[in-house]
Order: structure tokens, then C-alpha cells, then sequence
């Protein structure tokens, strides 16, 4: 067991359950802060406990409901002991959840990096992990992030990658982890619906064949619409200050890149990663339903 998680209880698969349908978990009180589990809860804040026990933290009940449409289902879930009547059609969907705890809100606030705790809290294995081998490649439209840091930022771009057509999101060096709890609240769902393959380095994209890369720059690329986005392609973005450059070293000459630049007016500032990223993913789709590139531009 990682020295990190040592002398905590991991939470058990649950076994099949005898309850009759529509009735939840039973709800024991929790008040300790010293719980094992509330400990874990606590501790996978940390990026290495994630990893190391492959789980994950979901706060509020929306993000529960996600994982469970989509085959995830929380090992542990904790409840504010206040409003357990509230997430009522949550706990009828949890009936064979072998852990459930009613909890004071500040013990849950204790664990929460939210502002305002969430009525619900839940522990869930991640995803995956996912490789190439487990993917469409070449893909319709992959996602690689060099250098994304921040959290809220990757797991925006999740979200709209998700919404967007993508088949696959990419995290390479220096990009957050998507299971952070702040990507996973950004991403709002979308953790579950999209395969996130960690660990991506530009020497492994360049190992492959069959796409092309689309490297979103500040300036000196075409504009999006003037490039053809059907695909197969991979649209490479990177962080807020250092861009795409480490990433495109790493990529080297091995794969066909081709620079694009989304317009903007005059003495504006730079367009958020994920706000840009954004953009570039619904010109991809647009191109693909209509079936061609216009390189007079969207609106012409």
C-alpha cells in the first residue's frame, strides 16, 4: 500500500445489493474528523494519492449523476447530514453503495475545494487509464495539451472537446491533472464521456501516423477556417505563457504541423486557452458537417 495511503481503510467493491428498487443507501453518521475514509477523502486532494490509488473526487451530486450514466459508480458518498432529503433521487440511484455516511457540513467543508461545500461528496474509481491501443487513431479530431497548468482551464477544454467531437483528450508535460477536483468540476461531466490518456509526450505523437497536428499560435498562423479541420487531425494547444513551443520541439519533424491563429481585434489581449481551444474545436465540427473548408471565413 502507498506509504501516503497507510493506515487508511480503502473503500470496498460494494456487494450486489438486496434492497428493494428505489430505495437508497443506508446513511451511517459520521463525525469524526479521524474517519478513514473522510481521511482519504481529504487526502485525494493530493495529485500523487490520485494517481497512486487511481480514484477520484467528485463534489455535488450533478457530477455523481454523471458518473453513473456512465458506468462509474462511487465506492463512497458522503452526504451533508442537513440536506440528505434534498439529494433524495441521487441516494434511490445509490442503493447498492456498501458506504454511505451522513456528515456534518463543516466536516464535509473540511474535504471540499469548493467556496460552499456541495450537499453530496463521492469517491469513484477513474477512468481508464487509457493508451492509444484503447482509442480512435488517427482520430477524427484529437486533443494534445502542452503545458495546460491550471486545472479549471483543462477541464474546460474537457468539457468543450467533449461537446465538440472530440475523440480523445491528451494531456502532455506540464498540463494539470484532469482528475484534479477543480477539472473535474469544470469539466462538469464530461471526465466520464471522453477518453483522457495522461502521460502523452510530443515523441509519442510523433511516433504515429496517418494525421496532421494543428498548432494553435499567437500569431504568424492562418485562421482556422482557412485550414482544413475535418480531420484526421490532432489540434495541439499549450499554456497560457510559454504556448506551444516546448511541444512543438517535441513533436520535431516528424509530423506534418500546420500553424493557425484565431483573428482578433486590434490591442486585444490573447484569447483564454480554453476559450481559444473552444473555438478551434467548433470550426472542426462545422467544417465537417458541411462537408468542406470556406476559406472566406464562417460568416461570409
Amino acid at each position: 500500500m502507498p506509504a501516503c495511503a497507510r493506515g487508511l481503510v480503502m473503500p470496498a467493491q460494494p456487494p450486489p445489493s438486496s434492497r428493494p428498487p428505489g430505495r437508497g443507501p443506508h446513511l451511517r453518521p459520521l463525525t469524526s474528523a479521524r474517519n478513514p475514509q473522510l481521511k482519504l477523502l481529504r487526502l485525494l486532494a493530493n495529485k500523487r494519492t490520485r494517481r497512486e490509488q487511481r480514484l477520484m473526487v467528485a463534489e455535488g451530486e450533478d457530477l455523481v449523476f454523471a458518473g453513473l450514466a456512465h458506468g462509474v459508480r462511487p465506492q463512497v458518498v458522503f452526504v451533508d447530514a442537513e440536506r440528505a432529503d434534498e439529494v433524495r433521487p441521487l441516494l434511490d440511484r445509490l442503493g447498492d453503495v456498501s458506504e454511505a455516511y451522513s456528515v456534518p457540513r463543516d466536516l464535509l467543508a473540511s474535504a471540499s475545494q469548493l467556496a460552499a461545500p456541495p450537499r453530496v461528496m463521492a469517491i469513484l474509481p477513474q477512468p481508464g487509464p487509457y493508451s492509444f491501443r484503447d482509442v480512435a487513431f488517427p482520430p477524427t479530431l484529437g486533443v494534445w495539451l502542452a503545458g495546460v497548468a491550471d486545472p479549471g482551464n483543462v477541464g474546460t477544454l474537457v468539457r468543450s472537446a467533449a461537446a465538440l467531437g472530440a475523440d480523445w483528450v491528451a494531456l502532455g508535460p506540464g498540463s494539470a491533472d484532469p482528475y484534479h477536483p477543480r477539472a473535474v468540476r469544470a469539466a462538469m461531466g464530461a471526465t466520464f464521456s471522453i477518453p483522457l490518456l495522461e502521460g502523452v509526450r510530443g515523441e509519442d505523437l510523433a511516433s504515429r501516423v496517418g494525421f496532421r497536428v494543428i498548432a494553435a499560435v499567437v500569431d504568424a498562423g492562418v485562421p482556422p477556417w482557412a485550414t482544413d479541420l475535418r480531420g484526421p487531425i490532432v489540434i495541439a494547444l499549450g499554456g497560457e505563457r510559454e504556448g506551444l513551443g516546448p511541444g512543438l520541439e517535441q513533436l520535431g519533424s516528424a509530423c506534418v504541423i500546420e500553424r493557425v491563429t484565431i483573428p482578433q481585434t486590434d490591442g486585444a489581449e490573447s484569447l483564454n486557452v480554453s476559450a481559444a481551444g473552444a473555438v478551434l474545436f467548433a470550426e472542426a465540427l462545422r467544417q465537417r458537417s458541411l462537408g468542406q473548408i470556406d476559406p472566406a471565413g464562417p460568416v461570409a
